[in-house]
């Protein structure tokens, strides 16, 4: 397996791990549809920018 391919499934991983923290009761009832969106993806933004 290439490094190319171990790098891309760790950041697949974190993602997935991240979004599932995101998607928590209070976020899912707070926003609409396209704002939760918007929002998951600034949260993955701003952890994956950090690590």
């Amino acid at each position: 397996m290439s490094k190319v391919t171990d790098d891309t499934n760790g950041l697949e991983l974190l993602i997935r791990r991240y979004r599932e923290k995101f998607r928590i009761p209070e976020n899912l009832e707070y926003y609409s549809d396209e704002d939760f969106k918007r929002a998951e993806k600034k949260f993955l933004k701003f952890i994956l920018g950090r690590i």
